[in-house]
């Protein structure tokens, strides 16, 4: 993989994303249920640039995913 930025091949790949302050995952809402979850996201960064090349999830694609915004716990 490339860099579409800087063309670097030095790509650090899967690395989690985070929040420092809040408990629970950052990444795409889905609902289960009565039940909400978030489904843990990661990234490709090129370590040359600082580019992030794409972000993705790991598990099941097979779910009710929400559009709207807002925290968990609004409608």
């Amino acid at each position: 993989m490339n860099c579409p930025n800087c063309n670097s091949v030095n790509i650090e790949e899967g690395v989690s994303i985070g929040v420092s302050a809040k408990t629970g995952n950052v990444g795409p809402k889905f609902r289960s249920g009565l039940f909400i979850g978030v489904a843990q996201a990661y990234c490709d960064i090129c370590l040359d640039c600082g580019e992030i090349i794409r972000f993705f999830i790991k598990e099941n694609t097979d779910k009710k995913w929400s559009k709207k915004s807002g925290s968990l716990g609004t409608k």
